[in-house]
């Protein structure tokens, strides 16, 4: 995000591998994330959950989320219902595309599966951002390339 800022967009999805340990947190980020604090709860996670004694239970989640700020009405309301339907749906598309395993990345389409050294990421981006800036300079509106290069080729891939 530093090396490119307002071109990168990052987004998360979930694909919990393994349910006994991920599931809460994965729907306590889905809930915060609801609420606009995403990553606040992400860092809360890794720092307080993870890194801590790997506490990643629903009471220490939910122990996260109140220092995340969270309204806890909202939050357990989230994690009881949306998020419940987030985590299966998002989990069905992935894996259309391939996943099977964390993390998984796609950068404009392109997988990448595992973790990576940043520089394969750069080089992939730094590929991607000179297609885009080629669409862009023949008449492609920045706001219709993600779909028209990116979306329809994914979905064309799949048939």
């Amino acid at each position: 995000m530093k090396d490119y800022k307002d071109d990168l967009k990052i987004v998360y999805k979930n694909y919990v591998v393994h349910p006994n340990v991920a599931t809460d947190p994965a729907l306590a980020s889905c809930a915060a994330g609801k609420q606009g604090k995403f990553p606040e709860m992400e860092h809360l996670i890794w720092e307080k959950g993870y890194n801590a004694n790997r506490n990643l239970s629903a009471s220490n989640m939910e122990t996260l989320a109140k220092e995340a700020g969270l309204n806890m009405d909202q939050y357990k309301k989230d994690i009881a219902g949306a998020c419940q339907e987030t985590l299966k749906t998002e989990r069905q598309e992935l894996s259309k595309f391939g996943v099977s395993g964390t993390p998984a990345f796609f950068i404009n389409g392109r997988f990448l599966s595992g973790a990576r050294p940043i520089d394969q990421f750069k080089k992939v981006i730094d590929e991607e951002l000179k297609k885009a800036s080629e669409a862009i300079a023949n008449g492609t509106s920045v706001e219709n390339y993600y779909s028209e290069y990116v979306e329809k080729k994914g979905m064309n891939s799949l048939k």
